[in-house]
């Protein structure tokens, strides 16, 4: 999700449109090459298509490339196809390799296949690898740009190496040691190198441990290990130890970001949206939240049946269904925290699924806690509303006691659901995010009103019933 333009932004975007108006293109050049890539990209958004593809043009060819990769989708594709294919083509040839796939991914096949044709054999070599790997792999977000030394290598001569090489990288924090097959050793951070003494060789500055990623590992385990370690960079690696790439802090920040917000789409009870809110057509937001919503239509017509199956004892008692609602949201409420909270252990890696069984019963624990709590605070209800004259019942004590402990166990059922059901679903290869607040909130609708009529009915059998 891109951020909303800051101020600065909109009070440029008159100028611009004067100055493409005039054909003042050296003007244009420099208002905009003293922006950084991601502030011209949320300006150039903001023009028509017309003045955008002016505004674009004028652009040096590293800047744009920049620009173009914090652009989202619809306004790449707008653009490649108002610069032509040779142009098209330049300007994916000058962008870094992970931003390169990154958009050829987002194009339709046929288009992304004609610019691919049109890279270098390097540049083509490079994408179609990172291509070749799974959409949600770190292999799709890594770049091949790293500096890489070896072991033998004295550290002047490596100092002299980074100084050659090095403006092609990624970055230079970070130098990997490797082999003559290419196998990862170890990694150095660029201080130690500086600091050590020029005749000294690599190997007498390696320790042997190092972290590293996996090229066919989920994207959000390099989100976890850069959180968990606080890095930079980290090398990825082959299933036979080939060093293939890094990933940097900034492709990472912005995984993090797509999973926080796909996430909290789901939470919401909706599919996790493909484009940026204001950019989602009308028919792919019905779809996006229509399923759901359907699907939770469906489930809430169980409530209609179980209120049915209990219709005769309602009649005898009609205190009961004046508590309905308030039995529906503590058991709602209190299923919808425990999910929120376990689908984030789950997402940062607090928690395994193997770790069930301590969630259980920490949930147990806390779901007696907070429903003696909410269940005393229901006996109060209960017999200040009697008070009042908001119910009608000669025995507000039984009426109380028994839907208080209808509660009880409705909360304490709640925590369970809400902290098992993100883990079940994770076990079984699911996001566990799909456990959204809706969901549980239905479910224990479902479950909730069935515990609360067996309960409340055998505790009031004999006397108001």
């Amino acid at each position: 999700m891109k951020p909303m333009p800051t101020p600065t932004i909109h009070l440029l975007e008159p100028e611009l449109r004067q100055l493409i108006a005039g054909r003042q293109f050296r003007a244009i050049r420099d208002a905009l090459s003293a922006l950084e890539p991601a502030d011209i990209a949320d300006l150039i958004e903001e023009l028509e298509p017309e003045e955008a593809v002016v505004a674009f043009r004028v652009l040096p060819r590293s800047l744009a490339a920049d620009t173009f990769a914090e652009m989202v989708s619809e306004t790449q594709e707008s653009l490649l196809e108002e610069l032509g294919d040779e142009r098209a083509a330049r300007l994916i040839e000058s962008m870094d390799p992970d931003d390169r796939a990154a958009v050829l991914d987002e194009l339709p096949v046929e288009v992304a296949g004609q610019l691919i044709a049109r890279l270098s054999p390097k540049n083509r070599r490079v994408t179609q690898a990172i291509l070749g790997y799974d959409a949600e792999s770190v292999g799709r977000i890594m770049t091949p740009d790293y500096v890489r030394v070896r072991p033998e290598w004295t550290v002047a001569r490596a100092l002299e190496h980074i100084r050659r090489y090095g403006h092609d990288a990624e970055t230079v924090h970070w130098v990997y040691v490797v082999n003559h097959e290419g196998k990862l050793l170890d990694d150095i951070h660029i201080r130690k190198l500086l600091l050590a003494e020029p005749e000294s060789t690599i190997a007498d500055l390696m320790d042997h441990e190092f972290l590293s990623l996996r090229a066919d590992e989920d994207r959000e385990e390099a989100v976890r290990m850069m959180s968990r370690y606080d890095r930079t960079a980290l090398p990825v690696v082959d299933s036979l130890g080939l060093l293939v790439g890094i990933v940097t802090h900034d492709d990472v920040a912005d995984i993090a970001e797509e999973e926080f917000t796909e996430d909290v789409q789901m939470l919401g009870g909706m599919a996790a949206l493909d484009l940026p809110y204001l950019s989602t057509g009308l028919p792919e937001m019905l779809r996006k939240r229509g399923g759901w919503l359907a699907l939770l239509f469906v489930m809430q017509v169980g409530t209609i049946g179980v209120i049915s199956h209990f219709e005769g004892e309602l009649a005898k008692a009609v205190v009961l269904a004046s508590f309905i609602p308030l039995v529906i949201s503590c058991g709602g409420n209190t299923g919808s925290q425990a999910a929120t909270m376990l689908v984030r252990a789950l997402s940062v890696g607090e928690i395994e699924t193997a770790d069930w069984w301590r969630v259980a019963r920490k949930e147990l624990l806390t779901g007696i806690g907070l429903g003696s709590l909410l269940g005393i605070l229901c006996l109060a209800t209960v017999s200040i509303a009697s008070q009042l004259g908001f119910v009608d019942t000669a025995s507000p004590a039984r009426v109380g006691f028994a839907v208080g402990t209808a509660v009880v166990i409705i909360v304490t059922w709640a925590t369970i659901v809400g902290s098992l059901l993100p883990i079940l679903l994770m076990r079984v290869g699911l996001d566990p995010a799909t456990s959204s607040t809706p969901l549980i909130a239905t479910l224990m609708d479902l479950s909730g009103l069935s515990i609360y009529f067996a309960v409340t009915l055998t505790l009031l059998r004999g006397t108001l019933l």
